[in-house]
């Protein structure tokens, strides 16, 4: 039942964002040529510009029947405060706790077959670069998925506000986001093995990072 909720909203949901976002965001997507081949089950890994981030890699995707419904691992402090966030895909990131208590939900939905969304650097980038967390490169290497590097190019400043920027500019056209995905890899790619230990599983995420950040 509940994955039929999600799927119900984020299709309703998916037409009506991408107009809105493309009238007011000069909203652009590239690369999805990289998703052919990735079949029906992948992660999207994503860099982290504002709050409106989940939109826009939710509108990124191509509208087929088989993307639906896509999850999110979303921080603690807001699937706890907005009760909704459950009923749209967002997955509890159990921050601070071991990798294998917050990993294992959005492991479960790969082996199910599903697509989920993370956000390396787990927190928005207010300019002050920090290093990828390791739960990317765990949860990769345990559901031996494909990884597919999307970018998001934005103008956006997610300190300023919950979307990401004052009202005004957004309905006078001054912001922009350009999703680019990049081509799609397997977490062993980045080290040359499958990584185990943390040293190794922090290294694989620094080269995710490096795949997000290189897309064109």
């Amino acid at each position: 039942m509940h994955k039929a909720i999600v799927t119900i909203i984020q299709i309703s949901v998916y037409w009506p964002f991408l107009l809105l976002f493309k009238s007011l965001l000069n909203y652009k997507v590239s690369g999805t040529d990289n998703l052919k081949g990735c079949g029906d089950s992948f992660i999207i890994a994503v860099n982290h510009v504002s709050y409106l981030d989940p939109i826009s890699v939710s509108i990124a995707l191509p509208f087929r029947l088989r993307y639906f419904p896509l999850y999110y691992m979303a921080s603690d402090y807001f699937y706890k405060i907005l009760f909704f966030y459950r009923f749209v895909g967002a997955v509890r990131a159990h921050e601070g706790k071991d990798l294998e208590l917050s990993g294992r939900p959005l492991i479960n939905l790969l082996d199910q077959r599903e697509r989920v969304v993370i956000f390396p650097e787990g927190t928005i980038n207010r300019g002050v670069k920090t290093r990828p967390h390791r739960g990317i490169s765990y949860i990769a290497a345990k559901s031996s998925k494909l990884i597919v590097p999307l970018k998001i190019e934005s103008n956006l400043d997610g300190s300023i506000s919950v979307v990401g920027g004052k009202i005004f500019d957004l309905l006078t056209g001054k912001h922009r986001i350009k999703m680019i995905y990049g081509a799609p890899f397997r977490i062993e790619e980045t080290i040359g093995k499958t990584p185990e230990s943390l040293s190794e599983l922090r290294e694989a995420s620094e080269g995710v990072f490096k795949r997000i950040e290189n897309a064109t």
